[in-house]
């Protein structure tokens, strides 16, 4: 008996009709009835469904056609080889992707010199540097959120500052950061960046600053201008 007769044999045994066989199988019911009449045969994975639906063991459904299990052999391998090639040019498009997403962020950032491109980008190093704020803390006045009933309904809340930033190397940039309410005592800061993105400012007296910087920074926070 070969392999079709054993699937058809088995399918009467268990009172399955082609198409209720077919349906546990997930498959068309003219591909089983292909496979009942020998003119074709079904593949490794569906073989197993069909020795566990039908209960006829493996070795019992191939019996001993060599020509069939050599095909499904090949079929296997080939299975393998396909996954193997799909793989690689997945993986291709993948890093292709990844690289091109990576030059248009690197792109962008250059032309905008945004914030978030320069905390990734590698080729930055992070330096520090020192700056002098306004006399007042620029503040605005916002809804206070605490429960506390003796606090007042509105409070003033410290805005981010735009100042020039002295950098060790003797170069600079104008960026912005948040200080906190500070007094006249300690109208500078020393500022950690990278690029435009600043990690850190820290509120400092001017003899905090070394006076290689200080001698370059004006008493004045007027004359370093305003945001466009």
């Amino acid at each position: 008996m070969n392999l079709s007769e054993k699937i058809k044999d088995g399918r009467k045994k268990s009172n399955f009709t082609q198409q209720e066989l077919a349906d546990r199988l997930h498959v068309t019911r003219q591909a089983l009835s292909k496979w009942e009449n020998d003119q074709s045969y079904p593949n490794l994975d569906i073989l197993v469904n069909i020795s566990k639906i039908l209960r006829i063991s493996l070795n019992e459904l191939l019996g001993e056609n060599h020509e069939m299990v050599e095909q499904i052999s090949n079929d296997v391998r080939s299975k393998h080889k396909y996954m193997k090639y799909l793989y690689i040019v997945s993986g291709a498009f993948v890093l292709s992707l990844l690289i091109s997403c990576a030059m248009l962020f690197f792109a962008y950032g250059e032309e905008t010199h945004s914030v978030a491109f320069d905390r990734f980008n590698p080729s930055l190093k992070t330096e520090q540097g020192y700056a002098i704020l306004p006399k007042k803390t620029p503040s605005q006045i916002i809804k206070n959120n605490s429960n506390k009933k003796d606090y007042s309904k509105y409070v003033n809340h410290p805005e981010k500052i735009y100042s020039y930033v002295h950098d060790a190397d003797g170069k600079g940039e104008y960026l912005n950061f948040a200080t906190g309410f500070y007094d006249a005592n300690h109208r500078w800061a020393k500022v950690v960046h990278k690029g435009s993105y600043v990690s850190k400012a820290e509120l400092i007296s001017k003899d905090e600053i070394p006076s290689n910087i200080r001698k370059n920074i004006s008493d004045s926070y007027e004359n370093y201008g305003v945001k466009n």
